[in-house]
């Protein structure tokens, strides 16, 4: 029998997902939405933990649903890399490193793919098309390391509660991330990890604690004092967890905090609204494909907007975007969204009819 899904955490998901496009798209308020966006999935990752049917069976899905995600997308973009070149997706021109945040891509060869891949299988680097991929890589380390700590915390406890241990584990490891930051210490995203453990110990707990019925009125009042936590935080400091940044552990947990109350009152006000709510756990069904191809999904607009005001070729490589201002992040969050769920589509088709035959 199928696990039934619930409806709230997909919404949560799916307003997630939309929150990250919108942070990439040049959203004017992209700061506040870095102070919680991602903080979201990996608690909403480890309100999900589960070590039914033990831990290899935990390690090989991880594999499968993240390291394999992971690996192979960058490949592709590698192995595309000089494709994209040709089309300016990517760019040598020199020009293209005065626009802050932008570098300079040199062609590949064969023996630079398969170096590239190995690296990718040790999450050593990755593209920059695949730069949102920063968080499969710490996801899948935070899932591993709690799960393999889980297992040996079971094992001395004579199959205890392992939840404060935890719990404790979680603040040291904050304690770590925070010392490589001030570091600037990042190796292979283990700062990340460290940074970010607290967060998915936090989703164990959290699905523990919650409550089902709450009323509407609380969610709301609890959903709008969040929202006025957030801007004054937003004041006060800010958050860049793809590059381990943030102004102190304390600010990064009160932020990931009220930003998870914030989603999921806004999830559970919606969820009875049929139309609204099948719309964000669509979203929230599709994190990964989105992922990984809005960076792709971007260049649509970039390429349409330059054929629309005469810009020469190579600005189609400006990473995220190019065009600024107005509504021009409107545009490149609905292909964001738009073009990695058609490609989805197309892909679960084709997988459909060979699986068929």
């Amino acid at each position: 029998m199928a696990k039934q899904r619930d409806p709230v955490l997909d919404s949560m998901r799916g307003i997630g997902i939309v929150l990250m496009v919108l942070g990439h798209s040049g959203f004017p308020g992209t700061d506040y939405i870095y102070l919680f966006h991602m903080a979201l999935f990996f608690m909403l990752s480890g309100w999900f933990f589960s070590l039914r049917g033990g831990l290899v069976h935990f390690v090989r899905r991880k594999l499968l649903t993240l390291w394999l995600p992971f690996v192979a997308a960058n490949t592709v973009f590698t192995v595309c890399n000089n494709l994209f070149l040709r089309l300016n997706i990517l760019t040598a021109d020199a020009r293209i490193a005065e626009i802050p945040g932008n570098s300079v891509t040199a062609p590949v060869s064969i023996k630079d793919i398969l170096g590239r891949t190995v690296h990718w299988c040790v999450f050593d680097g990755g593209t920059q098309l695949g730069g949102a991929m920063w968080f499969i890589q710490a996801l899948f380390q935070i899932s591993l390391l709690y799960a393999v700590i889980e297992v040996l915390l079971q094992k001395l406890l004579h199959g205890g509660d392992a939840l404060i241990p935890q719990g404790l584990l979680s603040g040291v490891l904050l304690w770590v991330g925070w010392h490589c930051n001030q570091a600037g210490w990042n190796v292979w995203g283990l700062g990340i990890a460290a940074s970010c453990y607290w967060m998915f110990y936090l989703g164990t707990v959290l699905r523990r604690t919650a409550r089902s019925e709450v009323r509407p009125l609380y969610r709301a009042a609890a959903g709008a004092a969040a929202f006025v936590l957030l801007l004054v935080l937003r004041r006060f400091g800010s958050v860049g967890l793809a590059g381990n940044g943030y102004t102190n552990p304390a600010f990064l947990l009160l932020a990931s905090m009220a930003g998870w109350v914030l989603v999921r009152s806004a999830a559970c006000l919606t969820a009875p609204l049929p139309r609204v709510s099948a719309v964000l756990g669509y979203l929230g069904r599709a994190t990964m494909p989105i992922v990984i191809l809005h960076f792709l999904s971007f260049k649509l607009v970039t390429w349409l907007g330059l054929l629309a005001t005469g810009g020469e070729s190579y600005l189609l490589a400006a990473f995220p975007v190019y065009f600024t201002g107005g509504v021009w992040w409107l545009a490149y969050t609905t292909a964001g969204l738009a073009l990695p769920l058609a490609a989805d589509a197309v892909y679960k088709k084709i997988k459909n009819a060979v699986l068929a035959h």
